[in-house]
């Protein structure tokens, strides 16, 4: 494993902690629209990268071929957090992040599609897997929170492809990585800021501080999810995003008591078996002497 690769896994698992962390504290802040809690979280990390580029002195500025991939990036991932919010508040909490961590399965689909990575035939097996863990997951919420659950696979649908566009951005030097985190959050700032103030509920003290420290985590997700795509395709380090839905689980039982059901345990086991077995195929392919990563 070459070192850039080493520290692609290691953001990515950072990442995945810091979002589940998010997501605890968003469950925490209690009855609030979900944009109104997406504008939170996404004013905190716009502030706090805006902040890092005057301090550096980084221009914000769009170099020759980063405006499509920067476009998909901010739209995508936009899209993915709304879904994610929503789902926070009617899922459980390992519930909705199983559905969005989806997006690494769908980011492979995504690579393949635009930035003409090879797909073999194990991959394609493992992402079967890990949407009949997905499909199971909404089935059996279908009575009860069914469009919630469907709206939390979008989120993970588009999160894949908000992680592809961060791949598409990585070749490219001239743009820093504040300036993508900054802009992400720039966008999505306005667009919650719009139905926020037409339909505002007011907050308590102790909603804001839940809501600050969901922002300010998830910040620190952001930046280290950005990082991983600066080392690593999505193919050999996104399966760790699943990660997150150990962290989830855990928070979920610790703070809030939440126990999935038999069918839940069981999607949540086939989306994660997944993951482990697309990273034995990507251990036993360099054995076999793939090639070579070219990151």
């Amino acid at each position: 494993m070459t070192a850039k690769k080493s520290k692609g896994i290691a953001l990515i698992v950072t990442s995945s902690f810091f979002f589940a962390l998010m997501s605890a504290f968003v469950n925490l802040a209690g009855e609030l629209p979900f944009f109104q809690k997406a504008l939170f979280r996404n004013l905190v990390a716009m502030l706090v990268s805006g902040g890092i580029l005057a301090f550096r002195r980084i221009p914000i500025r769009i170099p020759a071929g980063c405006g499509i991939p920067l476009t998909a990036r901010v739209l995508c991932g936009m899209a993915g957090v709304f879904c994610n919010y929503y789902a926070i508040d009617h899922l459980l909490l390992a519930s909705s992040n199983s559905l969005n961590k989806l997006s690494p399965f769908f980011a492979i689909l995504f690579a393949a599609l635009f930035l003409k990575e090879r797909v073999s035939r194990a991959q394609l097996g493992c992402i079967a897997l890990a949407l009949a863990g997905s499909l199971l997951l909404v089935l059996s919420n279908l009575s009860s929170v069914g469009f919630a659950t469907c709206v939390a696979l979008l989120g993970g649908v588009v999160s894949g492809a908000a992680h592809v566009a961060l791949r598409a951005l990585r070749g490219s030097h001239e743009i820093d990585s504040s300036v993508i985190v900054f802009l992400f959050c720039a966008v999505s700032t306005l667009v919650a800021l719009v139905p926020s103030l037409l339909y505002w509920t007011p907050m308590s003290g102790r909603q804001v501080l839940f809501m600050l420290l969901a922002g300010s985590s998830c910040t620190a997700a952001q930046y280290a999810l950005t990082g991983a795509y600066c080392y690593a395709a999505p193919k050999d380090i996104s399966i760790y995003d699943s990660s997150q839905i150990i962290f989830s689980g855990l928070l979920g039982y610790v703070l809030f008591g939440q126990i999935p059901g038999a069918i839940s345990l069981l999607a949540y086991t086939l989306i994660i078996l997944a993951s482990v077995l697309l990273f034995l195929h990507y251990r036993q392919e360099r054995q076999n002497g793939g090639a070579p990563d070219a990151s």
